[in-house]
């Protein structure tokens, strides 16, 4: 009889040395929030924000975004570089102009 196959143990969180946050600030100021929507330089379709992920096992130390999206019809999963990123403003509501008597 083979010997049974010990399966790994899972993972709670992310690996040690990574750290995760679910809050990121672009150089002009514009926070991204999981679940906000941004462009990525190069890349078809809108992406929606999950995380900021720095790894601090490597040197220099490596650190991506983690999004989800694409182009409709062919959403995936991505994984880029900070400098990549642009943030798309909400659009804003007209404001209705005040009919004007004479």
């Amino acid at each position: 009889m083979p010997k049974p196959r010990k399966s790994p143990k899972p993972v709670a969180g992310p690996p040690p040395g990574w750290m995760v946050a679910n809050i990121y600030t672009l150089p002009n100021k514009v926070t991204l929030e999981t679940g906000d929507q941004c462009k990525v330089k190069g890349e078809l379709g809108t992406f929606k924000f999950q995380r900021h992920v720095i790894n601090t096992n490597l040197r220099p130390h490596s650190e991506w975004i983690d999004l989800w999206g694409g182009r409709t019809g062919y959403e995936q999963y991505r994984s880029v570089k900070v400098d990549r990123i642009k943030h798309i403003p909400e659009k804003r509501s007209r404001k209705r102009k005040a009919p004007q008597s004479n």
